[in-house]
Order: C-alpha cells, then structure tokens, then sequence
C-alpha cells in the first residue's frame, strides 16, 4: 500500500529533482522528515521518547552550526572591508620597514637598527651606488631594542655628498663575534597588493614589504 505525503530524504534536500542542488540537509528539511516521520510512525510501534529528543539534539545542533557559519562568514567580510580599508590609507605615507638603502637629497638618512642583544660596539657603514664607502659611524655600546641613527650627509672629509641612492650596513660586535644588523629605513608607499587574508605594501624604492614587516608609519 503506498501512502502519500512520504517524501524521500533525497526528494527533501533536493525538491525540484535537479543535480547539482544542495546536497547538505538543511534545517527546514529535517523539520519536514522529522514531521513526516512522526505522522507516519507504526501505531504499534511509536518512536520512544530518547529517539525523540535525539532528533531534537540533532536539531539544534544543525542549526547552531549554521548560524556559526553565518557569524563567521559575516565576520571575515567585515575583516576583509576593514583590511583593505587599513591598506589603502597606507599609500602616500612614509613608513619604517626592513631595507638596507634610502635615497638622500644631500642631507644624509636616518633609520633605525634592530640590536638583538646587547652589543659591546654598534657601527654604520654608508656606501654610494658605486660601493665605495663613505662614512663609517661608530654608535658605541648599545642595549638590545631598536636603535635609532642619522648620518647627516657628510663624507669621511668632512664634505657634503652629493643627492643619490647610499647603502646603510650595520655591524656590531655580540659576545666577541662580529654581526651583521637588520635596518630599517624609511621608504614611501606607492601601492598595495591584497592576498591570502593580508597585503604588501609596494615602495618608491621598489621593494616589497608585508603588513607585518613594518616597524612603524610616519
């Protein structure tokens, strides 16, 4: 004997008999399997109550899951706004970031070092765009933290450079050993790149540095 109104758990995920539909069960689905099944049970047989409430648990469960996945699929849109609107206020600005060169208009650069540990001497090497070097600067001792330095523009004569592209090496000497330092210079940004949840911010210098490599905006 056939009894209408039974629909198929495959007929209630997928209504209009279509492939390619949605193949999760969703909530409202398993509301109608679960009323057709109670409507249809064996009088003989009712489902027991614990069968009852483990539907229900299910239930909820279902429904909590999908109203997480809501939640975070709304709080990644809003991070994803947030970040771009965060990138894009970046360009133009002059920020800190790991490199070894600036571009000095006669008056010399200014940066800061990273200094792992306390180092017995700290030392500044500025080379030109042909290598050669120009001014050494000895900062002494140093504790562990970043260092700020400025070399004002003047060679080891005592004479202004002139307006060009200058290379910055620090070095200081750790435990007796020589190191070589990480520097930071100032560089402007010209644009930024947005991918796999983060951005680069591209420099005048044509360097590239990610969001969490920047030390400090100016």
């Amino acid at each position: 004997m056939e009894i209408a109104g039974i629909r198929s758990a495959q007929e209630l995920i997928n209504p209009s008999g279509q492939d390619g539909g949605e193949e999760e069960l969703g909530k409202t689905q398993f509301l109608e399997l679960m009323i057709a099944q109670m409507n249809n049970q064996d009088p003989l047989d009712p489902a027991k109550n614990e069968d009852f409430i483990a539907q229900l648990a299910q239930f909820s469960t279902l429904e909590g899951i999908q109203n997480l996945n809501g939640s975070f699929a709304a709080m990644a849109q809003s991070l994803q706004s947030s970040m771009t609107m965060e990138a894009a206020s970046l360009v133009g600005r002059n920020v800190l970031a790991p490199s070894n060169q600036g571009v000095s208009q006669g008056q010399g650069l200014a940066g800061s070092i990273d200094v792992p540990a306390s180092a017995g001497s700290v030392v500044v090497e500025i080379s030109n765009a042909s290598g050669e070097l120009v001014r050494r600067v000895d900062l002494g001792a140093q504790p562990a933290g970043p260092l700020r330095f400025a070399w004002d523009g003047v060679d080891e004569t005592g004479q202004q450079t002139s307006p060009g592209l200058y290379r910055v090496n620090a070095f200081s000497d750790i435990g007796g050993e020589q190191q070589e330092l990480t520097i930071n210079m100032p560089d402007q940004v010209v644009s930024v790149s947005i991918a796999d949840g983060g951005f680069t911010a591209n420099l005048a210098s044509g360097a590239s540095v990610s969001a969490a490599e920047i030390k400090e905006i100016q």
